[in-house]
């Protein structure tokens, strides 16, 4: 068997859906977690849409709207399915993403284990696990140096900006 006969899309997607699996097991950060997920998605879309493909099947409609009339003609379901997949892909992606922002602004980190601990209340076994500090403050980054800014007040409103009798 060579090269280009094992190369076909059954193949490739069992090799993707593998690789997601081993992201997922091996890496305990939660952005992998995301990412492997997403390649998962992808190796479920090409199986099923290639699973009962051939260069000699006939799209089911021509391009002028007329119907094909070849016997060999590609079934439109599962690759209607897996347009359906993609969207929800999405959805579940941005929702993911949501999630671990979330996650991150409470417990200030995306490692699995690290959030765990945190959520447990034993947030000072972490140094003893043998996690190391983070090497970048990200939130620093994200929000700036809050030495510049203006104080805030809970609904959004700039407090420097409002009249000193207003001002809590």
């Amino acid at each position: 068997m060579g090269m280009r006969e094992w190369l076909n899309g059954p193949n490739v997607a069992v090799v993707l859906f593998f690789i997601g699996i081993a992201g997922l097991t091996i890496r305990k950060n939660m952005m992998m977690s995301v990412i492997c997920l997403g390649v998962l998605n992808a190796a479920a879309i090409v199986f099923f849409v290639t699973m009962n493909s051939s260069p000699t099947y006939a799209p089911p409609m021509m391009a002028d709207g007329t119907l094909t009339e070849s016997g060999s003609v590609a079934d439109p379901v599962p690759q209607a399915l897996m347009i359906t997949s993609v969207v929800i892909g999405v959805a579940v992606t941005a929702m993911m993403l949501v999630l671990i922002l979330g996650i991150y602004r409470q417990h200030g980190t995306i490692d699995w284990a690290q959030a765990k601990l945190i959520r447990e209340g034993r947030g000072t076994e972490i140094a003893d696990a043998g996690f190391a500090a983070p090497a970048v403050n990200w939130r620093s980054l994200a929000l700036g140096s809050r030495k510049n800014h203006p104080p805030h007040t809970t609904d959004g409103r700039n407090e420097a900006k409002r009249p000193p009798a207003q001002r809590s």
